[in-house]
Protein backbone atom coordinates (compact mmCIF):
# COMPACT_ATOMS: atom_id res chain seq x y z
CA UNK A 1 0.00 0.00 0.00
CA UNK A 2 1.29 3.46 -0.92
CA UNK A 3 2.16 5.83 1.92
CA UNK A 4 -0.63 8.26 0.96
CA UNK A 5 -3.18 5.41 1.00
CA UNK A 6 -1.89 4.24 4.36
CA UNK A 7 -2.14 7.75 5.80
CA UNK A 8 -5.73 8.09 4.54
CA UNK A 9 -6.72 4.79 6.13
CA UNK A 10 -5.09 5.76 9.41
CA UNK A 11 -6.91 9.09 9.40
CA UNK A 12 -10.23 7.32 8.94
CA UNK A 13 -9.49 4.89 11.77
CA UNK A 14 -8.39 7.69 14.10
CA UNK A 15 -11.49 9.70 13.27
CA UNK A 16 -13.70 6.71 13.98
CA UNK A 17 -12.09 6.33 17.39
CA UNK A 18 -12.67 10.01 18.15
CA UNK A 19 -16.31 9.62 17.12
CA UNK A 20 -16.59 6.65 19.47
CA UNK A 21 -15.09 8.85 22.17
CA UNK A 22 -17.68 11.59 21.70
CA UNK A 23 -20.43 8.95 21.70
CA UNK A 24 -19.38 7.59 25.08
CA UNK A 25 -18.80 11.10 26.44
CA UNK A 26 -22.30 12.16 25.40
CA UNK A 27 -23.69 8.93 26.88
CA UNK A 28 -22.00 9.76 30.20
CA UNK A 29 -23.41 13.29 30.18
CA UNK A 30 -26.87 12.06 29.22
CA UNK A 31 -26.88 9.56 32.09
CA UNK A 32 -25.67 12.26 34.49
CA UNK A 33 -28.55 14.51 33.44
CA UNK A 34 -30.93 11.63 34.07
CA UNK A 35 -29.43 11.16 37.55
CA UNK A 36 -30.19 14.77 38.38
CA UNK A 37 -33.75 14.58 37.09
CA UNK A 38 -34.64 11.56 39.21
CA UNK A 39 -32.75 12.68 42.32
CA UNK A 40 -35.10 13.38 45.21
CA UNK A 41 -37.91 11.25 43.78
CA UNK A 42 -37.37 8.37 46.21
CA UNK A 43 -35.61 6.43 43.46
CA UNK A 44 -32.31 5.75 45.18
CA UNK A 45 -31.79 2.37 43.51
CA UNK A 46 -32.45 3.84 40.08
CA UNK A 47 -30.00 6.68 40.72
CA UNK A 48 -27.34 4.12 41.65
CA UNK A 49 -28.09 2.14 38.48
CA UNK A 50 -27.71 5.23 36.30
CA UNK A 51 -24.48 6.08 38.13
CA UNK A 52 -23.18 2.73 36.88
CA UNK A 53 -23.98 3.86 33.33
CA UNK A 54 -21.91 7.01 33.82
CA UNK A 55 -18.90 5.14 35.18
CA UNK A 56 -19.21 2.50 32.44
CA UNK A 57 -19.19 5.15 29.70
CA UNK A 58 -16.18 6.82 31.34
CA UNK A 59 -14.21 3.54 31.40
CA UNK A 60 -15.03 2.87 27.74
CA UNK A 61 -13.84 6.34 26.78
CA UNK A 62 -10.54 5.81 28.59
CA UNK A 63 -10.07 2.48 26.82
CA UNK A 64 -10.66 4.07 23.41
CA UNK A 65 -8.28 6.90 24.20
CA UNK A 66 -5.56 4.36 25.03
CA UNK A 67 -6.24 2.52 21.77
CA UNK A 68 -6.11 5.79 19.86
CA UNK A 69 -2.80 6.76 21.47
CA UNK A 70 -1.31 3.39 20.51
CA UNK A 71 -2.65 3.78 16.97
CA UNK A 72 -1.10 7.22 16.62
CA UNK A 73 2.23 6.00 17.98
CA UNK A 74 2.19 3.11 15.50
CA UNK A 75 1.33 5.45 12.62
CA UNK A 76 4.44 7.52 13.27
CA UNK A 77 5.46 10.37 11.01
CA UNK A 78 3.37 9.08 8.09
CA UNK A 79 0.27 10.51 9.77
CA UNK A 80 0.99 14.24 9.85
CA UNK A 81 -2.22 15.11 11.73
CA UNK A 82 -1.67 12.70 14.62
CA UNK A 83 -1.14 15.55 17.09
CA UNK A 84 -4.46 17.07 16.01
CA UNK A 85 -6.26 13.81 16.77
CA UNK A 86 -4.64 13.58 20.19
CA UNK A 87 -5.51 17.21 20.90
CA UNK A 88 -9.13 16.33 20.07
CA UNK A 89 -9.18 13.14 22.13
CA UNK A 90 -8.07 14.81 25.37
CA UNK A 91 -11.11 17.07 25.96
CA UNK A 92 -13.47 14.35 24.70
CA UNK A 93 -12.16 12.01 27.38
CA UNK A 94 -12.27 14.75 30.01
CA UNK A 95 -15.99 15.27 29.33
CA UNK A 96 -16.69 11.69 30.44
CA UNK A 97 -14.29 12.04 33.38
CA UNK A 98 -15.95 15.24 34.61
CA UNK A 99 -19.39 13.69 34.18
CA UNK A 100 -18.35 10.87 36.48
CA UNK A 101 -17.00 13.43 38.95
CA UNK A 102 -20.36 15.21 39.14
CA UNK A 103 -22.21 11.89 39.35
CA UNK A 104 -19.96 10.73 42.21
CA UNK A 105 -20.73 13.83 44.23
CA UNK A 106 -24.43 13.46 43.58
CA UNK A 107 -24.26 9.86 44.81
CA UNK A 108 -22.50 11.04 47.96
CA UNK A 109 -25.26 13.58 48.64
CA UNK A 110 -27.80 10.81 48.14
CA UNK A 111 -26.08 8.42 50.52
CA UNK A 112 -25.76 11.14 53.16
CA UNK A 113 -29.44 12.00 52.68
CA UNK A 114 -28.48 15.61 52.11
CA UNK A 115 -31.41 17.91 51.46
CA UNK A 116 -31.45 19.88 48.21
CA UNK A 117 -34.30 22.35 47.79
CA UNK A 118 -36.54 21.93 44.75
CA UNK A 119 -35.45 25.38 43.52
CA UNK A 120 -31.76 24.51 43.64
CA UNK A 121 -32.31 21.08 42.14
CA UNK A 122 -34.34 22.62 39.34
CA UNK A 123 -31.55 25.07 38.54
CA UNK A 124 -28.96 22.28 38.55
CA UNK A 125 -31.15 20.27 36.17
CA UNK A 126 -31.43 23.27 33.84
CA UNK A 127 -27.66 23.74 33.90
CA UNK A 128 -27.15 20.04 33.20
CA UNK A 129 -29.59 20.20 30.30
CA UNK A 130 -27.70 23.11 28.78
CA UNK A 131 -24.40 21.26 29.12
CA UNK A 132 -25.91 18.13 27.58
CA UNK A 133 -27.14 20.21 24.64
CA UNK A 134 -23.61 21.57 24.19
CA UNK A 135 -22.12 18.06 24.17
CA UNK A 136 -24.73 16.76 21.74
CA UNK A 137 -23.99 19.63 19.36
CA UNK A 138 -20.31 18.71 19.62
CA UNK A 139 -21.26 15.19 18.59
CA UNK A 140 -22.92 16.63 15.47
CA UNK A 141 -19.69 18.47 14.69
CA UNK A 142 -17.76 15.21 14.96
CA UNK A 143 -20.16 13.30 12.74
CA UNK A 144 -20.06 16.02 10.09
CA UNK A 145 -16.33 15.36 9.65
CA UNK A 146 -17.32 12.14 7.88
CA UNK A 147 -19.47 13.51 5.13
CA UNK A 148 -19.65 17.31 5.11
CA UNK A 149 -16.65 19.18 6.48
CA UNK A 150 -18.10 22.44 5.14
CA UNK A 151 -20.81 22.24 7.83
CA UNK A 152 -18.26 21.95 10.61
CA UNK A 153 -17.94 25.72 11.02
CA UNK A 154 -21.71 26.24 11.18
CA UNK A 155 -22.15 23.50 13.75
CA UNK A 156 -19.10 24.68 15.70
CA UNK A 157 -20.66 28.13 15.99
CA UNK A 158 -23.74 26.51 17.50
CA UNK A 159 -21.56 24.85 20.13
CA UNK A 160 -20.02 28.21 21.01
CA UNK A 161 -23.43 29.87 21.30
CA UNK A 162 -24.69 27.07 23.56
CA UNK A 163 -21.56 27.30 25.70
CA UNK A 164 -22.21 31.02 26.26
CA UNK A 165 -25.76 30.21 27.40
CA UNK A 166 -24.32 27.64 29.81
CA UNK A 167 -22.01 30.34 31.22
CA UNK A 168 -25.04 32.53 31.97
CA UNK A 169 -26.89 29.66 33.63
CA UNK A 170 -23.80 28.73 35.61
CA UNK A 171 -23.43 32.19 37.13
CA UNK A 172 -27.09 32.18 38.16
CA UNK A 173 -26.84 28.69 39.67
CA UNK A 174 -23.69 29.50 41.65
CA UNK A 175 -25.25 32.59 43.22
CA UNK A 176 -28.38 30.60 44.10
CA UNK A 177 -26.26 27.91 45.74
CA UNK A 178 -24.11 30.31 47.75
CA UNK A 179 -27.05 32.32 49.12
CA UNK A 180 -29.26 29.28 49.79
CA UNK A 181 -30.22 28.02 53.23
CA UNK A 182 -28.62 24.64 52.58
CA UNK A 183 -26.08 23.15 54.97
CA UNK A 184 -22.51 24.36 54.36
CA UNK A 185 -21.21 20.93 53.24
CA UNK A 186 -24.10 20.66 50.77
CA UNK A 187 -23.39 24.15 49.43
CA UNK A 188 -19.72 23.26 48.87
CA UNK A 189 -20.57 20.03 47.05
CA UNK A 190 -23.24 21.67 44.87
CA UNK A 191 -20.84 24.50 43.99
CA UNK A 192 -18.24 21.91 43.01
CA UNK A 193 -20.79 20.11 40.84
CA UNK A 194 -21.81 23.34 39.10
CA UNK A 195 -18.15 24.19 38.45
CA UNK A 196 -17.57 20.79 36.87
CA UNK A 197 -20.69 21.03 34.71
CA UNK A 198 -19.55 24.39 33.41
CA UNK A 199 -16.10 22.92 32.73
CA UNK A 200 -17.70 20.18 30.62
CA UNK A 201 -19.11 22.84 28.30
CA UNK A 202 -15.64 24.41 28.12
CA UNK A 203 -14.17 21.03 27.11
CA UNK A 204 -16.85 20.70 24.44
CA UNK A 205 -15.78 24.06 23.03
CA UNK A 206 -12.11 23.00 23.14
CA UNK A 207 -12.93 19.80 21.27
CA UNK A 208 -14.88 21.82 18.71
CA UNK A 209 -11.83 23.97 18.01
CA UNK A 210 -9.78 20.81 17.44
CA UNK A 211 -12.45 19.48 15.09
CA UNK A 212 -12.15 22.68 13.08
CA UNK A 213 -8.44 22.00 12.62
CA UNK A 214 -9.15 18.46 11.44
CA UNK A 215 -11.72 19.76 8.97
CA UNK A 216 -8.94 21.77 7.34
CA UNK A 217 -6.85 18.65 6.77
CA UNK A 218 -9.15 17.24 4.09
CA UNK A 219 -10.39 14.13 5.86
Amino acid sequence: MLPIETATRQKREALQMCQDLVRYSSDAMRSLHRMLTIYGQAKGDEVKSVFGEVTGAKEKSLSIKRDLSNELITAGAILLSREDFLRLAVPLTEIADLSEGVAYRLMDLLERKSHISNILLGKMIQLSEGVLDCVLKLREVMLSLNFNTERVETLATEVEMTERKVDDMYRSVVLSIIFSNSAIPTILVLKDMADMLEEISDKAEDATDSARILALSAL
